[in-house]
């Protein structure tokens, strides 16, 4: 197949270029301007990490894995200091603010107390939320972002 004339098939690339830039520019828009509570809220990075389902061998050296909740883990980490639990929430929080200092959690279960992170400068979102523990009690957590 020959082409005839080659203007047409100059405009049609042309007029792709443009669409593919724009629709890069309006995915950077939407990207930075971002103004949905987010990684920045701090009620609801604990709700999300602390209503959330994991599998027990992830975890803790265990023979039959199932889902467990995190407060679940959680309780048993701070009670016989088995598992990883703890670390896991370090890198969501790592992971989701991006940056040293920007975090600093508290949680506590029957009296005894866990913290994540540095407590410094003036936080920009806290909150503090209770957890049911399935087998007894619950966990108290406090998170600061800074």
């Amino acid at each position: 197949m020959h082409l005839k004339n080659k203007r047409g098939m100059t405009a049609m690339v042309d007029a792709m270029i443009f669409i593919v830039i724009i629709g890069l520019a309006v995915t950077a828009m939407f990207s930075f301007n971002n103004n949905e509570k987010g990684t920045n809220d701090a009620s609801s990075m604990l709700e999300s990490i602390f209503t959330a389902k994991i599998r027990t061998n992830d975890l803790i050296e265990a023979d039959e894995s199932g889902l467990v909740g995190i407060p679940d883990m959680v309780a048993v980490f701070i009670l016989t200091g088995e598992g990883t639990v703890i670390d896991y929430i370090k890198e969501i929080l790592d992971s989701a603010m991006q940056r040293d200092g920007a975090y600093y959690m508290e949680i506590e279960y029957q009296g005894r107390t866990v913290s994540i992170g540095t407590d410094k400068g003036d936080p920009i979102s806290g909150s503090v939320k209770e957890f049911t523990v399935t087998y007894g009690g619950s966990i108290r957590t406090s998170l600061m972002l800074y």
